[in-house]
């Protein structure tokens, strides 16, 4: 499997890391950490409220953009069975880190409850991911082991493991048939996927239209691709089906490899994946489509959005990637793509948000007052009833300017009249910092994640289900959640950066330097390289 037309006769010179892989990267890892801690608010301000395609999309993107720079290369450069072999290698570190960070989880759960503190009668090794394990041990150990008790939270790594195992395949058909064999591949099995998932999710449907029974009947032959998650359910699979997945990161990965170009950064592209964005939002932003549900009469159209949204259900799965879930991510890739600038170098020199007519911020302050003050009551009204219930009674039953059931959009519209308050009030210099200075001092941070994804990754699981129980032990209000999810964010930045100190195995570098540049001299008293009594300069 060497055919000389898609091998390069001479090896191409490795390839820089590219800052934006790492830097995206890292910034899915404290998105899925917050995801990931229960009864955590901040999940109100994560990319998946407002649109279909989350964190998820954007981790396993761009691990299959790193896994052309590290793997794609050794096809090209090597042969495809040593490729292969390195493949093997990879899936083999992955599994037994989903091994390792499942039973480290439920160990946790069970010292959780062996402290007696948290929520009165809760039994945290109850926790559904994880009580199998204690109350079926023989099958959810059997199904641990052979990737069939797969449950939600665990569901990642298993979906990552078999996507990594598709990729000897992939590149045997592309030295087969190049490219549009390749892309024809992953288009075909997302398909054949979606189908199998249609055919899943039609069972048992008794008032099913002929048209759903067709498409259905495609998928029964293909119910294989529905993976078990769960050993004594037939219907539990998993959430994360790695053949509609693959579908995700094969894209990434044909960008790494260089089998689709960069795209363009035009103003008219920019247009398009901003109005794909829009259209999506009040589809997929639950408080849009559930207050406008009861706000409007339902003869004016008022469960428009709900309707719509329940119609478009197959396309915005996330089990199998609907189609306008990966349209979505797509475009909101394509401009983080544009927004960080041509080779990234945003990211390297930040942002000018220097406002050139000064009477234009006078005019917006003017404009935002008003709503910033007819608003306040309802900025922190969860801290005002845990505070002063009799001042969050009044605000409720007698604020005049709106029913209690819509206090949730007066509180996004005051937020947002506040942040662009402020930002028009700080000056140029403060806006400059903020864009600038603040920004890039965060950028070699959030790479050093990036580039410890699964290391990060692991911990992360952990450290979410001790999150959210030490919510429980101080309660939760503005504050407490501010401590503990910046505690999280600070143990993942810890966790990377003390992998990667191990990584570079600074007892090796040692070895390689002399003794005066480390601040010493060999146990015997003579320098390296010099027998005893000779005397020679100091080199560099």
């Amino acid at each position: 499997m060497t055919r000389p037309e898609f091998i390069p006769q001479t090896a191409p010179a490795k390839r820089q890391r590219d800052l934006r892989l790492d830097f995206f990267r890292g910034m899915a890892m404290f998105i899925i950490l917050l995801a990931h801690t229960p009864g955590n608010t901040w999940t109100l301000w994560i990319p998946a409220r407002f649109g279909f395609s989350d964190a998820t999309e954007i981790f396993v993107f761009c691990s299959g953009m790193a896994s052309a720079l590290a793997f794609g290369t050794v096809y090209l450069k090597r042969s495809w069975l040593l490729g292969s072999a390195r493949i093997l290698f990879r899936c083999w570190q992955v599994y037994w880190a989903h091994i390792g960070v499942v039973l480290a989880t439920a160990l946790l759960m069970v010292a959780l409850d062996q402290t007696g503190m948290g929520i009165e009668g809760k039994v945290y090794a109850d926790w559904f991911p994880v009580n199998g394990i204690f109350n079926r041990t023989h099958e959810a150990l059997f199904g641990l082991f052979t990737l069939t008790y797969v449950p939600g939270l665990f569901d990642i790594l298993p979906m990552y493991l078999v996507i990594l195992a598709m990729i000897p395949l992939l590149m045997g058909v592309y030295l087969a048939g190049g490219r549009v064999a390749v892309f024809a591949f992953i288009g075909l099995t997302w398909l054949a996927a979606n189908l199998a998932g249609y055919a899943r999710i039609m069972e048992g449907v008794e008032d099913a239209t002929m048209l759903q029974k067709a498409i259905a009947s495609l998928g029964e032959p293909l119910s294989w691709m529905n993976l078990r998650g769960l050993p004594w359910s037939d219907r539990a699979t998993w959430f994360f089906n790695p053949f509609a997945w693959q579908l995700v990161f094969f894209t990434g990965f044909a960008f790494g490899m260089g089998w689709i170009p960069a795209p363009p950064v035009k103003r008219w592209l920019v247009l398009l994946a901003i109005a794909v964005v829009l259209i999506t939002l009040p589809l997929a932003w639950g408080k849009f489509y559930q207050y406008l549900t009861g706000w409007i009469p339902e003869a004016y159209g008022g469960k428009l959005f709900w309707d719509a949204r329940e119609a478009i259900e197959p396309l915005r799965w996330k089990t199998w990637i609907g189609g306008w879930r990966y349209l979505h991510f797509l475009a909101v890739a394509y401009l983080a793509w544009a927004a960080v600038g041509s080779g990234g170098w945003r990211l390297t020199e930040g942002w000018d948000m220097r406002v050139r007519k000064p009477q234009t911020r006078w005019m917006i302050r003017l404009a935002l007052a008003p709503v910033l003050l007819l608003t306040a009551p309802y900025a922190y009204v969860e801290e005002i009833a845990a505070l002063s219930p009799a001042l969050n009674t009044w605000i409720i039953d007698s604020y005049w300017l709106i029913e209690a059931r819509w206090i949730g959009i007066f509180q996004l519209l005051h937020l947002a009249a506040l942040v662009a308050f402020v930002w028009h009030t700080i000056g140029d210099r403060a806006r400059t910092w903020l864009v600038r200075d603040a920004f890039l001092a965060t950028v070699p941070v959030i790479r050093k994640v990036g580039t410890q994804s699964l290391a990060v990754f692991m911990v992360s699981i952990v450290v979410s289900r001790f999150n959210g129980w030490w919510l429980d032990v101080i309660d939760r209000d503005v504050w407490t959640r501010l401590l503990v999810n910046g505690t999280g964010i600070g143990v993942l930045i810890a966790t990377a950066y003390l992998v990667s100190w191990f990584k570079r195995q600074p007892w090796r570098e040692d070895k390689k330097r002399s003794p005066q540049a480390v601040g010493g001299t060999p146990l015997s008293g003579t320098p390296v390289g010099q027998s005893p009594g000779q005397a020679e300069p100091l080199r560099a």
